[in-house]
């Protein structure tokens, strides 16, 4: 296998194996819903900068990737609720961020 021309596909195997692992390991319904909100304006966040910078199939495929296995080893919690709470926390991080009501720290009078 050569990393340098499938690193996305390993990237995304490697966060399905996250998701899992992360959700098999939480025993709350609760917790997995937190995570699953935080996950969630990660990706949005992730996915505002990248969308025009770099190509943007390869992170989608990750993101994709973390929240399959997440679904997948959700055992205690409702995996609509995963998604539905994952979606809106993704398009608020989103908008969020498109609106400039959620900064990034680059801006030089800020780095001394």
């Amino acid at each position: 296998m050569k990393l340098n021309e499938q690193w996305a596909e390993s990237l995304t195997l490697f966060f399905l194996v996250i998701g899992f692992v992360i959700s098999v390991l939480l025993r709350t319904a609760l917790l997995s819903y937190l995570t699953t909100i935080i996950a969630g304006f990660l990706t949005g966040r992730i996915f505002y900068l990248k969308r025009y910078k770099e190509p943007i199939l390869p992170f989608i495929m990750m993101i994709l990737g973390f929240l399959l296995g997440y679904l997948v080893g959700g055992l205690w919690a409702n995996r609509v609720l995963i998604l539905i709470f994952f979606g809106l926390s993704f398009w608020a991080s989103y908008y969020l961020h498109f609106k400039g009501i959620l900064g990034f720290f680059k801006i030089e009078r800020f780095v001394k």
